[in-house]
């Protein structure tokens, strides 16, 4: 009888957190478009080197991800643990007054954005009625 309860009230209280997330974002805020101009990305990660005679060494790492051994390969199979972060600088026009506007989004490793954004990239933004200056992400 319980377990029937707290399912019932489980899904009531999705239900109105997504309800109010919804009111929240269209009273509050407009959507627009963003374009990427600049991405400050960092990762950590550990390299293993296997020598000839087998024997295999790791070493932590970190510095710009464009350092890692086939970044590319890397970005794209995710076939390394990687940890790090990225800062992605975007501008966008506020729909509320035609102003122009910068600001960053911050990702890290687990993100599938830390991996697949790049400069030139448009992305969905929220941008606040109250102030036009602050966005989050759609």
């Amino acid at each position: 009888m319980y377990s029937v309860r707290g399912a019932a009230a489980a899904m009531v209280f999705v239900a109105g957190v997504g309800a109010y997330t919804a009111y929240d974002r269209g009273a509050n805020y407009q959507a627009a478009k963003a374009d990427v101009y600049l991405i400050d990305r960092t990762c950590d990660y550990t390299e293993t080197v296997t020598t000839m005679d087998g024997k295999s060494t790791s070493k932590p790492m970190s510095g710009s991800c464009i350092e890692v051994d086939d970044w590319d390969a890397v970005r794209e199979k995710r076939n390394k643990v990687v940890a790090g972060k990225a800062v992605i600088h975007v501008s966008y026009t506020a729909p509320q007054d035609g102003s122009s506007h910068t600001a960053e989004f911050r990702f890290d490793g687990q993100d599938d954005e830390f991996y697949n954004l790049k400069a030139g990239d448009q992305v969905d933004v929220l941008v606040s009625n109250s102030d036009p200056s602050k966005i989050r992400k759609a």
